[in-house]
């Protein structure tokens, strides 16, 4: 018979690892308070998890990875696009750095969920390809690649702005 791992002590996890949580949320979402819901529903998810295990084994990992894509999950609810959409300036309304967010904007919302993911880690958090592939549970080569597939997809979106 296996033997049950022990559930990490929530609250214990909670001291330890929330202002990791709501920074990683607020950086991602740009809003305080849905960083702070998303805080509060990662530490009830940590609370109904039926197999500890993964978040036993690296809790900070499991949590940061947890908090990364319930963010990106929200930031692609249709709802949430269209209030991002009208907070951003107008094609005509932009210039200097207001441009390069709508572009990044656009280059976010048009590549694969497995591409934002190695983009917002690597150039956003500015971890090492080790560490992503640590996170997203996958090697070193394919956080590479997933990088140059990305940088790919960027200079497709570039040069389709430069073109028009």
């Amino acid at each position: 018979m296996a033997r049950k791992q022990a559930r990490p002590e929530v609250a214990g996890l909670f001291v330890a690892h929330h202002r990791s949580v709501y920074r990683r949320a607020l950086n991602l979402l740009g809003d305080q308070d849905a960083a702070k819901d998303v805080c509060q529903e990662i530490f009830v998810r940590v609370m109904r998890l039926e197999d500890p295990a993964p978040l036993a084994a690296n809790p900070l990992a499991w949590l940061y990875r947890a908090t990364t894509n319930l963010c990106l999950n929200q930031l692609r609810d249709s709802k949430r696009r269209q209030e991002l959409l009208s907070s951003w300036p107008s094609e005509e309304q932009h210039t200097g750095s207001a441009d390069a967010r709508v572009i990044v904007y656009r280059i976010l919302r048009d590549v694969p969920e497995d591409l934002q993911e190695a983009a917002v880690y690597y150039y956003v958090d500015e971890l090492s390809h080790e560490e992503i592939a640590q996170i997203i549970g996958t090697s070193r080569r394919t956080v590479g690649n997933r990088l140059l597939s990305f940088h790919a997809r960027v200079g497709e979106l570039l040069q389709e702005k430069v073109l028009s």
